[in-house]
């Protein structure tokens, strides 16, 4: 509850920063950048001090304060220089206001939609990545260069997504990361055991799609706070990531729970030391089979999203006229 608390209004300030849409794109660039390097550090420094102490406990605890500490001092730190500079019409917003926003914003409708269908497939890929490793490939050891292959994978496509936003915009951005994701999962999920390189690099290189549309998703989420401002002339930026994040929450438990029910049906037994070939057969359709087709999906429901980048200038300008016209105050809000 405490991490929402925090976590909604921080992802909420890119819509409140700039209207600029490459200035977005770096904001939420820098955010997957810095979420990657920590997944890594944890992976590669912090897991193996944990599991090499002799008293488990301790090692647990002083990690988990550390980490505290340092959240809080770099809370502050983003509290201290984060700058609201987008300037709003109303210095409040009631809830019926937020809420006939919400039912009236149809990019962010279609952005949740798509967003909860792709992290559906995602997740399902992450939650049996250790069962892929062990059972498909033949070594559990094989997890953490999946871990590791992936990550570096979402480093690059965050590294590069804000050069794809200018030359082709987020929109066929997304598109294009849909499409190749979907051939990549297929490579997953096809991927020969007696050959373990080809599902660890497949693995590894599914992360560029994947981190390329995470990453779009916190830019795209900042625009549909400028649309449901034109549409309705209301900024609701914490409630729009709300129902974003919400989304994002649902879609994490169905991509658990779809990956779950596939290696039951396929009869995976927890804890045998062999498995039957449809329990592994289930387990790469759970990886890899899953996720082609939510990528596709995913695809096909961002073919509907209306805010080109043309588009999106055009009505940003249109708002900046209208608050030329109507004489708001030059002064950001805070």
């Amino acid at each position: 509850m405490v991490y929402s608390f925090v976590n909604i209004p921080y992802g909420s300030l890119a819509a409140a920063m700039t209207q600029e849409s490459d200035e977005r794109a770096k904001l939420s660039t820098s955010r997957s950048i810095a979420a990657s390097l920590t997944i890594l550090v944890i992976a590669l420094v912090v897991a193996p001090q944990i599991d090499g102490a002799e008293n488990l406990q301790l090692s647990l605890t002083v990690t988990t304060v550390v980490f505290a500490l340092v959240g809080v001092g770099l809370y502050l730190w983003c509290f201290a220089t984060s700058r609201e500079t987008v300037k709003r019409s109303t210095s409040t917003t009631t809830l019926r206001d937020t809420l006939s926003m919400l039912r009236q914003n149809r990019p962010l409708i279609i952005l949740c939609i798509a967003a909860l269908v792709f992290l559906s497939g995602m997740f399902s890929l992450q939650t049996v990545a250790v069962y892929y490793a062990r059972d498909v490939l033949g070594n559990a050891d094989y997890y953490i260069w999946l871990t590791v292959g992936q990550t570096a994978g979402m480093l690059v496509a965050a590294a590069i997504v804000p050069k794809l936003i200018s030359a082709i915009g987020k929109k066929r951005t997304y598109l294009l990361a849909a499409f190749i994701g979907s051939v990549v999962a297929l490579g997953v999920a096809l991927a020969p055991s007696s050959i373990p390189i080809i599902g660890i690099v497949a693995y590894g290189l599914l992360g560029v799609p994947l981190g390329l549309i995470s990453t779009l998703i916190w830019a795209l989420q900042a625009d549909t706070v400028d649309y449901g401002d034109w549409k309705n002339g209301v900024r609701a930026e914490g409630a729009s990531y709300s129902v974003l994040s919400f989304m994002r929450k649902a879609g994490q438990a169905v991509g658990g729970a779809a990956a779950a029910y596939t290696i039951g049906i396929g009869g995976y037994v927890s804890g045998a030391e062999t498995q039957s070939d449809s329990a592994i057969a289930a387990v790469r359709v759970a990886a890899g089979g899953v996720l082609v087709v939510t990528l596709l999906v995913t695809g096909l429901i961002m073919f509907a999203y209306p805010l080109t980048e043309s588009v999106y200038r055009r009505l940003v300008g249109e708002i900046a006229e209208r608050r030329a016209d109507a004489g708001v105050a030059s002064t950001p809000a805070e």
